[in-house]
């Protein structure tokens, strides 16, 4: 993982350098003609996209690793996104959808206190304590030691 991330910062900062001036290569040369540097760029991109294309004859094994790390981040991305946009919607107010809403109408209810609070009559207290009962008394300041 460690490679990778070397890989990539090494050609975000690549991209980001700015290039030299159109009319010279990377030695410094002024170029003669544009029409021999497109003649060899079209010849090596012709080539390596030939390359390219037989990679995975020559080794399977490699295709058929990046093609699993290939679907293991496809999922994480569309995770990531799925999770944004729930997100995003609670944000504006809106219900999000949760995936678990059909198994939630065939689970068994579960009885606690507060089911059994809201099920009693709406004329009637299941609570017997008044105010005064909750409040502690006050008791003063404790007498100093005597040391």
């Amino acid at each position: 993982m460690r490679l990778f991330r070397t890989i990539l910062l090494v050609t975000g900062i690549a991209v980001l350098m700015p290039s030299p001036p159109e009319n010279e290569n990377s030695s410094g040369v002024v170029l003669a003609s544009n029409a021999a540097e497109t003649a060899g760029l079209v010849t090596a991109a012709s080539q390596t996209v030939s390359d390219v294309a037989s990679f995975c004859n020559r080794q399977p094994g490699v295709c058929q690793t990046a093609g699993y790390v290939a679907a293991k981040l496809e999922a994480k991305a569309k995770y990531g996104v799925r999770l944004l946009y729930e997100w995003a919607r609670e944000a504006n107010g809106e219900p999000a959808v949760s995936p678990y809403a059909d198994q939630a109408d065939a689970a068994d209810p579960i009885e606690t206190g507060s089911t059994l609070v809201a099920a009693a009559p709406s004329g009637q207290s299941q609570s017997t304590l008044t105010i005064e009962d909750v409040l502690a008394e006050w008791r003063g300041p404790l007498p100093p030691k005597k040391g």
